[in-house]
Formats: structure tokens, C-alpha cells, sequence
């Protein structure tokens, strides 16, 4: 048993917990949408559709418009996202070292992300990470349902070869947090800008900086 105590493998959310990604994506649905005539700004899309997979967030737009959204402003999206991504994105503060020091420690890591295989990869790489998770990433696109639902949790204890109850899962938003609890997992709620989403309404611990995340895990 490693130096956790009671678990085995760390598993990720990949936007708002390892990359600071979501600013970003918010920024451009907003100016998206409001070509479409819908004027939302980014926090108010933040509000809305936090740790929805994509097609439940366009989904949900699309009922607040009454109509179809045109697949080429979501191909339009995914570009400008990308784009964004090679040119701003950057680490959570504090992410990369905690990363490292869970890796030394010979803990089995890895992400499970509502977004695209695609996009999370992208990610890793420009943030220097992939490394460190050994190939094992896990996306919405691999299980049945998204977040909350706890498919892609229980995948990736079984890719891992660990009980859903000996992982850990690092969320940030409501719809991961749920899935780690359905799941059967220890859940910890990422709170960088406070526990806006009362995470500890659930029952799990919240923290609001990354160094704090080795004193849970009970590194020393």
C-alpha cells in the first residue's frame, strides 16, 4: 500500500482542475452565442453549463434559443478553442508540482474528463502532463453517459485495475462530484473561488488550493 493510507489511484477532472480552460471556452460560447442572437455573458455560461459534457451544454442552449444550433458554429467552436488553447491556456496554479509529487510517489494517475479524447490530449500536451498519466485518459465519449453519471469513474478504476472504493477523484463542478459519489469513490472538491457550488452539501471535503490537496491525501 502506498502512502495515501486507504487509496491506491488519484483520478482527475481534466478543465478547472488541471488546466485553467474554462475561462476560455466560456469566452468563445459566449461570443458565439450571441452571433445566434443570444446575449449571455461568460460567467453566465459558466453558471449554466459547468461540467456538462458538450452535447448536454449545446443542448442546453439550444432550449434556451427554441431552435437548432447550426453545426458549423460548433465546428466553429471547437477551432477557436483550440486555438485559444495553443496560444493562453495555462496550468492550474499549483497543479503541476502536486502532479509531479503524486507521480514520484509511484501513485497510478489519471483523467477522466467529460470533454473529447481529442481535446484532453491537446491539453495535456500543451500543459506539459501527459507523461505523468501513462496514457490513461478517460473521456465521455468511451462510456454510455457523461458525468454525473458514474460510467466514466468506474471505467477508469477498471482500466487501472483498482476498487472504485481505493480511488480518489479530484472535481471541481456539481455533475463530477455526483458522478465520483455514485461512483463509490472518495471524492474531494477543487474550490478555487470558494465552494460556489456547496460541494460540501455532499459530504466530501473541499479545498481551495492544490498544495492542500498533499495534506488530504496524507503525503506529509
Amino acid at each position: 500500500m502506498n502512502k495515501t493510507g486507504s487509496f491506491e489511484a488519484v483520478i482527475f477532472d481534466c478543465d478547472g482542475v488541471l488546466a485553467n480552460s474554462e475561462p476560455l471556452d466560456n469566452e468563445i460560447v459566449s461570443i458565439l452565442l450571441k452571433e445566434l442572437g443570444y446575449v449571455i455573458s461568460p460567467d453566465a455560461v459558466r453558471i449554466k453549463s459547468s461540467g456538462l459534457t458538450d452535447e448536454a451544454m449545446w443542448a442546453l442552449f439550444e432550449g434556451e434559443l427554441t431552435r437548432p444550433i447550426p453545426i458549423k458554429i460548433k465546428k466553429q467552436w471547437e477551432e477557436l478553442l483550440i486555438g485559444k488553447f495553443r496560444e493562453r491556456l495555462l496550468p492550474m496554479p499549483g497543479v503541476v508540482p502536486v502532479v509531479k509529487r503524486l507521480w514520484s510517489e509511484n501513485i497510478p494517475l489519471s483523467v477522466a474528463s467529460n470533454g473529447p479524447l481529442q481535446r484532453m490530449t491537446t491539453i495535456l500536451d500543451i500543459l506539459e502532463l501527459t507523461t505523468y498519466f501513462n496514457k490513461r485518459l478517460f473521456s465521455s465519449n468511451m462510456v454510455r453517459e457523461g458525468k454525473p453519471s458514474p460510467d466514466i469513474y468506474l471505467l477508469a478504476a477498471a482500466q487501472i485495475g483498482e476498487s472504485p472504493s481505493r480511488c480518489v477523484v479530484i472535481e471541481d463542478s456539481l455533475p463530477g462530484v455526483q458522478a465520483g459519489i455514485a461512483a463509490g469513490m472518495t471524492v474531494l472538491g477543487y474550490c478555487p473561488k470558494g465552494d460556489v457550488w456547496r460541494l460540501n452539501q455532499l459530504g466530501i471535503k473541499t479545498f481551495n488550493h492544490m498544495n492542500d490537496l498533499i495534506d488530504l491525501l496524507e503525503l506529509g
